[in-house]
C-alpha cells in the first residue's frame, strides 16, 4: 500500500487590491522620472551654447613686408634705449640659392654662403634718435638682419621650436586688433628659454606687436614694437 500523502499547502495569492496598489506606486515612479527627464532637457534646452571658437585664420605676416616699411623696437630689460628695424630691399627672398653668395655688411659662421640660407626677410637694425645725443656725433652703421619665414619673426641666429599657437586679441598701437599668441622655445647661449611673440598681419615689418621672454624663471622681459612718426 502506498502511504498516504498529505494534502498540499495552499500557495498565498495577492489580491487584486494589493496588485492594483504596486501598479500604481510603479506608475507614480515612471511618471515622476518622466518629469524629471523633461525638466532637465528644458534647461538644457535653455542654457546658452558655449561661445563660438576663435576662428584660426593665420597667415604669415613675414609675406607682407615691404622694403622701407619700419618698427621701433624696446626692451624693458634696457629702458630709454630702442633700435629702428627696417626692411632692406629687397625685402623677401623666397629663392636664396639663385642669389648672392653673400650679403653686404652681414655675416655668420652658420652661413658663409647665404645661398644656403632658408627663404627669408632681410632687414637692417640701427639705434632709434635720442633727444639727448651730442650733436655732431657720426650716425650709427646699419646692421643687416636675417629672419626666416618660418621662424615667427625671431632671426636666424635663433633655434626656437613651435610649442603652440592660438587666436587672441591684443592692445597694439592704441587699438584691440586681432592676433595670435605663439609660444616658443629659444635654445642659444644668451636668449634660451620659452618666448610669447604675438603677432598680426596689420604689423609692418616682421608682423610682430610685442615678444615676452623670460632669461630666468622668476624674471620676465618684454620687447615692443611701434610704428614710429618718422622712421626712415
Amino acid at each position: 500500500m502506498s502511504p498516504a500523502r498529505e494534502p498540499s499547502a495552499a500557495r498565498p495569492t495577492a489580491s487584486p487590491s494589493a496588485s492594483a496598489g504596486l501598479e500604481r506606486v510603479v506608475a507614480l515612479a515612471l511618471g515622476a522620472m518622466i518629469a524629471v527627464l523633461v525638466i532637465v532637457y528644458s534647461d538644457v534646452a535653455r542654457a546658452p551654447g558655449p561661445p563660438p571658437a576663435a576662428e584660426f585664420d593665420w597667415q604669415n605676416p613675414l609675406l607682407l613686408a615691404q622694403p622701407g616699411q619700419c618698427v621701433e623696437v624696446g626692451d624693458s630689460s634696457s629702458p630709454g634705449l630702442a633700435s629702428w628695424l627696417a626692411v632692406r630691399s629687397p625685402g623677401l627672398v623666397q629663392r636664396p640659392f639663385d642669389g648672392a653668395k653673400s650679403i653686404p655688411g652681414w655675416s655668420n659662421q652658420l652661413f658663409p654662403d647665404t645661398r644656403s640660407l632658408p627663404p627669408y626677410l632681410l632687414c637692417e637694425s640701427r639705434r632709434a634718435p635720442q633727444a639727448d645725443r651730442p650733436v655732431g656725433l657720426p650716425s650709427e652703421k646699419e646692421s643687416p638682419y636675417v629672419f626666416p619665414l618660418n621662424a615667427f619673426g625671431m632671426p636666424v641666429e635663433a633655434i626656437v621650436v613651435l610649442r603652440d599657437i592660438m587666436a587672441t586679441p591684443v592692445a597694439w598701437n592704441g587699438q584691440t586688433r586681432r592676433g595670435y599668441a605663439v609660444g616658443l622655445y629659444r635654445y642659444d647661449s644668451q636668449w634660451n628659454g620659452p618666448w610669447v611673440v604675438y603677432m598680426s598681419k596689420d604689423a609692418p615689418v616682421l608682423g610682430t606687436m610685442k615678444r615676452e621672454y623670460a632669461p630666468k624663471p622668476n624674471q620676465k622681459n618684454q620687447q615692443t614694437f611701434r610704428v614710429p612718426e618718422n622712421c626712415k
